[in-house]
């Protein structure tokens, strides 16, 4: 099953999404992201993933310049740690 964005749910079956590492990884002490670009497709999109859970989504051009122009205090509602749910 595929969600907004090509987001793709977390389970043991090989995920298609672990051939994109050699990214970089941007993190703090509150979480890590590994930052890579699929090309595969017709136009690139930018792959982020959970390093701690391996939980990959593919987000693309448009979606990244909608955050861009966010207001902030938007973004920080889609930041709440109360709002993040994990199995």
């Amino acid at each position: 099953m595929t969600g907004l964005n090509g987001s793709k749910p977390r389970d043991d079956r090989a995920d298609p999404l672990d051939g994109y590492g050699d990214g970089v990884v941007v993190g703090n002490e509150f979480a890590a992201i590994e930052i890579s670009v699929d090309t595969s497709g017709h136009a690139p999109r930018a792959v982020l993933k959970d390093v701690a859970s391996g939980q990959a989504r593919c987000i693309d051009p448009l979606v990244l310049l909608a955050l861009v122009y966010m207001p902030d205090d938007v973004m920080q509602s889609l930041a709440d740690p109360n709002l993040i749910v994990s199995d």
